[in-house]
């Protein structure tokens, strides 16, 4: 249990991280894109290697990681114009 809260905790850090600092580039929809791609790599390899400890990853956790990633991305960039 006490390994889950560590873990939790570290993902509390990146997506924290990531809304903080795109908040604070507010302004400059280039830095904020960077900050959604580096928060999104972030997360996803956070979940594979958080199911990996665990030893409980498989392929279609792997995909699901990566494809809410994905969508992340596009809703982002729908959002913010160039």
């Amino acid at each position: 249990m006490k390994k889950e809260w560590f873990h939790l905790l570290i993902l509390f850090i990146i997506l924290a991280g990531g809304i903080g600092t795109f908040f604070a580039t507010a302004g400059n929809t280039l830095a904020q894109r960077i900050v959604g791609v580096v928060t999104t790599i972030s997360y996803v390899l956070w979940g594979i290697l958080h199911h990996g400890l665990k030893e409980d990853l498989h392929a279609r956790t792997v995909i699901e990681y990566v494809l809410l990633g994905c969508i992340a991305l596009l809703l982002l960039f729908i959002v913010i114009p160039s």
